[in-house]
């Protein structure tokens, strides 16, 4: 009867170790969980992108491409702007191309450094969407913007160079598996 006793405790406290551990995970941020892929950046230097981030910059050079136009090249400070919107949006549970306090997106851009500044040319532009569960797959928001004359538009502006992506995943309304998908683009030319 002890052996029995003992077999059953053991049992059970792995299977209470294991629910503890998946429970842990649970906590991570989705974010943490997502490969890292890195890129060259339009400066010649490299930055890490996640896995969403990068497929969906592969989803915009490939169209590109299909379309006789130059790939976009990743800019870290559009990048670092497009991720802290997407973030923004996320945890403020809201979805605008201005930021919760009113700032614009052009505004935002050079808040992070991406200025007209020294340049005799300046063009920028953003799509911005959000998807629960596989409707916020990379392929399913990238057909959508595809679909959308306005956002279309901005994939396909042969004017833009510089792209920046951000992707941040979370609870967005009543989604617990929402993304949320800031592009951000422009071109700087002396």
């Amino acid at each position: 009867m002890a052996v029995r006793r003992v077999s059953v405790v053991c049992v059970v406290a792995t299977l209470a170790a294991i629910v503890v551990a998946v429970g842990a995970l649970a906590l991570v941020p989705q974010e943490a969980h997502a490969s890292l892929v890195s890129v060259r950046t339009c400066d010649g230097g490299t930055i890490a992108l996640n896995a969403d981030e990068n497929y969906t910059l592969e989803l915009h050079n490939k169209a590109r491409k299909k379309h006789g136009l130059k790939a976009l090249c990743v800019n870290p400070i559009l990048t670092e702007a497009a991720r802290a919107h997407s973030k923004e949006m996320i945890d403020k549970d809201y979805a605008s191309h201005n930021s919760f306090n009113g700032e614009s997106a052009l505004e935002r851009l050079e808040r992070f450094g991406y200025t007209s500044e020294g340049y005799s040319y300046y063009l920028y532009g953003e799509n911005i969407a959000r998807g629960c569960d596989s409707y916020g797959a990379p392929d399913n928001i990238f057909r959508w913007w595809m679909h959308s004359s306005e956002h279309k538009s901005n994939i396909l502006k042969k004017k833009f160079r510089e792209v920046g992506i951000g992707v941040s995943t979370g609870t967005y309304g009543t989604c617990t598996q929402a993304r949320v998908y800031t592009v951000d683009f422009g071109v700087r030319r002396s």
